[in-house]
């Protein structure tokens, strides 16, 4: 099998012919991975988006892993500097957007304030046709990253949040937690836009050929079952049937990404009719075993990897961390090795040289 076949194989359920091995590598990673000064890289990703996906993919490359995430470019921005800390800055209005993220994945973070305060709101938000978005350059540089990698690379884009993520894009982290419980409608409302602007991504990135989509939430381990039900099941399961729709013939895989101690989750995320759920985070409580033994048989699974233990811990110990996820999930098929969540900045060569090399060693028996 060729690294892509493989990885859909096992995306899909099936047995390939090894473990596949996809770590979630997001630009500040790729930075330091590939040498280049982290500041003043990362600045400029700010201010030229298509860099990441460029980045990203030669890291990938140089690892010899089998897949790699790709991104609808944002807005490019200016980055200026207050009272010793960095933010994005819209360049045609001065407006001083939120702090550029130096720490986890890069990119301008959203502004705590809320942005939305009415329905009427809600309803002025543009949602792009997959035509227009075509038409406007932002997906030439993931094209490109899907053109290089052939059978090389299964690539995987998310298309944006349809889950409480988009809400606190919206009206900042701790807002939109008391939202849910405050103004359900409202947050129904900002969620059916959510998902209007996603499903429209997602046809774009579809037709420019993405292997699989990446739905999910950093949000979805602080919420009980209860409120995962009510404003993650219904907007994923939507999104998950219209793609299938839109692309009868050949849809994209799509797996669904929950932060944290997704474990009072995974049968709720399967019922969205998802092909894949990760990233199974350690830190979060989570083991690889417990979700292969309650979900295993509805949907692949990927991640398991401990990022503390990647990120700070000894090359044994990282390559027991291996063998624990392989031993759990790899049985049966429909596994992917990959991280409890993404791969560290500082995690060293080494260590995904030790991933690589135990992955596409390990055997089917």
């Amino acid at each position: 099998m060729n690294p892509a076949e493989r990885a859909r194989t096992a995306m899909g359920g099936g047995v390939p012919d090894c473990v596949p091995f996809i770590p979630q590598i997001c630009p500040p990673h790729a930075v330091l991975a590939l040498g280049m000064d982290y500041q003043s890289t990362m600045l400029e990703i700010v201010r030229n988006p298509a860099l990441a996906n460029d980045l990203v993919f030669e890291c990938a490359r140089q690892y010899g892993v089998d897949g790699v995430r790709t991104w609808i470019e944002p807005a490019p921005r200016d980055a200026v500097k207050v009272h010793g800390l960095w933010y994005g800055q819209d360049p045609e209005t001065g407006e001083r957007l939120g702090r550029i993220d130096f720490e986890g994945g890069g990119g301008v973070l959203p502004p705590e304030k809320p942005t939305i305060h009415t329905e009427e709101d809600i309803e002025a938000i543009p949602v792009t046709s997959a035509d227009e978005l075509l038409a406007s350059g932002r997906l030439d540089s993931a094209k490109v990253v899907i053109d290089k990698a052939g059978d090389d690379y299964f690539v995987m884009s998310p298309p944006g949040d349809h889950t409480p993520q988009y809400i606190t894009s919206l009206r900042g982290n701790q807002q939109a937690m008391l939202d849910l419980m405050d103004r359900p409608d409202f947050c129904h409302l900002t969620l059916e836009k959510g998902l209007q602007i996603a499903i429209e991504n997602a046809t774009a990135l579809s037709r420019i050929g993405i292997d699989a989509l990446y739905i999910g939430d950093t949000f979805g381990g602080v919420v009980g079952p209860r409120h995962f039900r009510e404003f993650f099941v219904p907007y994923s399961t939507r999104f998950v049937n219209e793609m299938r729709a839109r692309f009868a013939e050949r849809c994209p895989l799509i797996y669904m990404h929950i932060c944290g101690d997704s474990t009072q989750l995974f049968e709720l995320m399967a019922d969205t009719g998802v092909d894949c759920i990760e990233p199974l985070d350690p830190l979060g409580g989570v083991e690889v075993a417990d979700a292969k033994r309650r979900v295993g048989q509805r949907v692949a699974l990927m991640g398991g990897m401990h990022t503390a233990k990647l990120a700070h811990g000894t090359l044994d110990e990282v390559k027991a961390d291996i063998g624990r996820c392989l031993s759990e999930g790899a049985p049966g098929g429909g596994y992917i090795l990959a991280c409890g969540d993404m791969l560290p900045t500082e995690t060293s060569r080494e260590k995904v040289e030790a991933m690589t090399e135990a992955a596409h060693s390990y055997i089917y028996e």
